[in-house]
């Protein structure tokens, strides 16, 4: 039970020491003025009635709604999704939406100023399935969507809720029960005199009626009559401005003048807050206890909530100037407090928070810092930074003067170990009185636990080392030793301790448990911090003070924490809730609720979730459809989730309180696919690749023809060159036919020329001789004295004529070509004419063999002829003499 810690609610509110409280100052929540009534939803969200506007809180963070002009006098929580609220010249009602956004809807039915009245509606409520609107001048009943009215008698002052009857008071005429159609008059004022209600008590046969600054009266009989009470005169003193009763067994008086007073159903004073215990101010506007414990207090300045039913309290504030106490005990009804600055002595019945006083006084000789308190034989012994003391009523006694006695054990009936800055030391008592013994071997630095195992072996912490194990000799030395490294577990502020039979060590972050049988630690689980706000470093476990009560040091002052073994672990009134789901990307981001479908560009996702108002609550959550495993326990009340594909997912968040789990709570959501891989995504990708097919198929179909006329019209030029290169081959081969021919009958030309020069030449020598014979054979026959002499002539004749040189076949060689002869004879004018003729007969193609014939010469006479031919012609020894000649016509 020691280790574990659990928190437990108590049946009755503590009445010693302060429970925790927190003031909340109004930039807290957004300076939205001063606070006139406070309730709370199921979910266990706070609403408040500001003069900004209605609030919303979790515990973590502030809401505002706003969407009317005057301040918000009052409200009634109908359900989690719906509130009314009373305001200034304005009532009607909140409503969530689809989103869970709350939407404003008046339900005033004038919102001009109707002649004096401004009308403020103070009082909100429901009776019946009938909201309830309450101003100065008016009663207002809403109900099945119609507005009913009944007017004051007077002038209506003050409007209450208790138990389920709504009162009211008139200004004038006294007090009155409003029963949801008309009033039922109660009472008229005492004595006709002036009678402010601050509240009133309804509970059974109890029937409280609390006044502002004339106590309180008791109505059960249908009689005023004055209650008297241990906490009348302070209330009368201090007058009551708002009043709330808790669970019907303790009444909440809030004053104008010193803050909040507490007590039982008879005025006994439990508990008393004000400004010097924490409050920002001492006027109290507004109460409301929520179920969970928690008492709300809308103060003049500020807002401060008492966690009423905790069964932690504090000790610390400005009227206690200990400082932080390190160690206590309680002897004698006498509770012992060590502190930094020295020991403190005050009655144990007197340690409450119903006054001012400062109970505690100092132990005179105990300066300095006291470590550890315990009670060894009757007798307490105190651990100081100036030695070892003993300690009887108020008087303290040295027994040693070692420095920094910081922890002790008994190790026998009259053997005390006492660790120190350097070591232990060990005491011995003789005749009622210890003595120092002797300093213990081997063990130095400084000790801050000793701790017995079993009957064999102990250990000792060692800051910035370790620990080490030992048995202890005859001779009251540590023998056996094992060290175990503060490195080698996680977490800081290292502190062993004994759960029934078992030695563990606890640290900041885990707990682990020693196994004798291998002496080693394992690591067991988490360790919870326990919630005492403002604990000191590494006290993770109470001092035990009795059956009761447990003592924890914290930061200038100390707490108690009440042990009860028969109560129940605390309730928790609150729901676990999801308070925000935002989907957001790099530029812009929307809130969406359960079972949304979001759009895959908002694929980013935040959730916040919490157990509204509740403390010490850790979380783990798991995003099915993208988590593989549950995120860490931690107080963290957000997750965020980053580029989350399309589908469906479920995120699942889990509460646990103490280790043990306490609710759990799911939120469906759904991303869309991005539109490319939509149904229509897919079609269109059909379509596309349809149509990118047909485009292709139709492109390729056209290129295809286009290829199939470029080919034809390619096909066809080629036809046209093939065509035209045949028809050029042709004409070149007809040409070259041609130029066959053309040479062909050249050469037969060339040949018959040289025959028919050669026959004509002949034909005329022979025409020329048989001419001359002719004449001479005449001759001779009409003179034949000369016959003789023809003869002989005729024979010379035909001799001459067979040798003389005849020019015929040159002439007609000339005439023949008389074109070739002007075209050579003009380029080539100093030519001579056997040269122009031997340049014919080598453009026919005559050999030298040849035309040495024709001209009766030798060969090599016409081979001489032609060097020089060449020369004349300026021709170089490869060009060819018959190609240059040709080119003449």
């Amino acid at each position: 039970m020691l280790f574990f810690n659990a928190l437990y609610i108590a049946q009755d509110i503590q009445n010693k020491g302060m429970p925790f409280l927190k003031t909340y100052f109004p930039n807290d929540y957004g300076n939205q003025g001063k606070i006139w009534e406070i309730h709370s939803a199921e979910s266990g969200l706070v609403y408040m009635a500001s003069d900004g506007g209605l609030l919303e809180f979790d515990g973590q963070k502030w809401n505002r709604l706003r969407d009317y002009k005057g301040h918000t006098r009052s409200l009634h929580i109908s359900n989690d999704s719906t509130i009314y609220i009373g305001a200034d010249m304005d009532f009607g009602v909140w409503k969530k939406n689809k989103s869970r956004k709350f939407c404003y809807k008046s339900l005033y039915p004038f919102h001009t100023k109707i002649g004096d009245t401004n009308e403020e509606f103070w009082g909100t409520y429901e009776i019946r399935n009938k909201i309830i609107f309450i101003s100065h001048q008016n009663i207002y009943t809403f109900y099945k969507n119609r507005i009913s009215k009944i007017s004051a008698p007077f002038r209506f002052v003050e409007s209450f809720e208790a138990n389920g009857r709504i009162f009211v008071t008139d200004e004038k005429n006294g007090f009155y029960e409003y029963n949801g159609n008309s009033l039922n008059f109660l009472f008229s004022y005492p004595n006709n005199t002036s009678f402010d209600i601050s509240g009133v008590f309804l509970n059974k046969n109890l029937f409280y009626i609390i006044t502002k600054n004339q106590g309180i009266y008791d109505f059960s009989s249908g009689k005023l009559t004055f209650l008297q009470s241990e906490i009348s005169s302070e209330i009368i003193k201090n007058k009551v401005f708002c009043f709330t009763n808790i669970e019907n067994k303790y009444m909440a008086f809030g004053t104008i003048l010193n803050g909040v007073y507490i007590t039982d159903l008879k005025g006994n004073l439990i508990q008393h807050f004000n400004k010097n215990k924490g409050f920002s101010n001492n006027t109290v506007l507004s109460m409301f206890y929520q179920k969970n414990g928690k008492l709300w207090l809308g103060l003049d300045y500020g807002l401060a909530m008492i966690d009423i039913k905790s069964n932690i309290t504090y000790f610390q504030g400005t009227g206690n100037n200990f400082g932080t106490g390190y160690a206590a005990i309680i002897k004698d009804d006498l509770f012992y407090l060590g502190t930094n600055q020295g020991l403190y002595i005050a009655k144990w019945d007197d340690l409450g928070n119903s006054g001012d006083n400062n109970l505690f006084r100092m132990v005179s000789g105990s300066e300095g810092q006291v470590w550890t308190l315990q009670n060894i034989n009757d007798k307490i012994i105190c651990g100081h930074d100036k030695g070892l003391y003993e300690v009887e009523g108020e008087k303290i006694s040295k027994i040693h003067s070692e420095p920094g006695i910081t922890c002790m054990l008994k190790y026998t009936e009259n053997l005390l170990l006492a660790g120190s800055y350097n070591g232990i030391s060990i005491f011995g008592e003789k005749s009622g009185s210890w003595e120092f013994v002797k300093k213990m071997k081997t063990i130095q630095g400084a000790v801050s636990q000793i701790v017995k195992e079993n009957d064999v072996f102990y250990w000792v912490n060692i800051p910035n080392y370790g620990f080490i194990r030992f048995t202890i000799n005859s001779d009251l030395d540590p023998k056996n030793r094992s060290f175990y490294n503060q490195n080698d577990f996680n977490g800081r502020f290292l502190s062993l301790y004994k759960n029934k039979d078992r030695l563990g060590l606890i640290t900041d972050s885990f707990t682990y448990s020693f196994s004798p049988e291998y002496e080693i630690f394992t690591r067991k689980s988490y360790h919870p911090q326990h919630f005492i706000q403002n604990i000191y470093s590494g006290f993770f476990l109470p001092i035990v003070l009795n059956d009761e009560y447990g003592f924890y040091s914290i930061n200038n002052g100390f707490a108690l924490e009440k042990f009860d073994r028969s109560r129940q672990n605390k309730q928790l009134y609150s729901k676990l809730i999801f308070r925000k789901m935002t989907a957001f990307n790099n530029d812009n981001s929307l809130d969406f609720f359960e079972d949304q479908e979001l759009i895959y560009k908002f694929n980013n996702i935040r959730l916040n979730f919490i157990f509204p108002n509740e403390d010490d609550i850790k979380y783990q959550y798991f995003l099915d459809g993208f988590s593989k495993k549950w995120s860490n326990v931690s107080s963290k009340t957000s997750a965020e989730f980053l580029d989350l594909k399309e589908g469906d997912y479920t995120f699942i968040v889990r509460a646990q309180k103490n280790s043990q789990h306490i609710a759990t709570k799911k939120f469906n959501f759904k991303i869309s696919p991005p539109w490319y891989r939509t149904l229509w995504g897919y079609l269109s990708y059909i379509f596309s690749v349809g149509l990118l097919i047909y485009l292709v198929k139709n492109h390729l179909n056209k290129k295809l023809k286009k290829e199939k006329s470029e080919l034809y019209k390619k096909q066809k030029e080629s036809l046209e060159k093939q065509a035209e290169q045949h028809r050029q081959e042709m004409m070149l081969e007809r040409q070259k036919q041609l130029e066959y021919e053309k040479e062909k009958l050249r050469e037969e030309m060339r040949i018959k020329t040289i025959e028919l020069a050669v026959k004509a030449k002949e034909g005329e020598d022979k025409s020329r001789i048989l001419q001359m014979i002719r004449e001479k054979i005449s001759e001779a026959e009409n003179n034949p004295n000369i016959s003789k002499a023809r003869l002989t002539e005729i024979r010379q004749m035909l001799k001459h004529y067979l040798v003389i040189e005849d020019h015929t076949f040159e002439i007609q060689m000339d005439e023949l070509h008389q074109d070739f002869f002007k075209a050579i004879k003009k380029k080539f004018p100093n030519l001579s004419i056997y040269e122009l003729r031997l340049c014919v007969f080598l453009k026919i193609g005559l050999s030298s063999k040849e035309i040495a014939d024709i001209l009766q010469v030798l060969p090599s006479s016409i081979n001489v002829s032609r060097s020089r031919l060449r020369k004349k012609l300026k021709l170089e020894s490869e060009d060819d003499l018959y190609e240059f000649l040709n080119k003449f016509q």
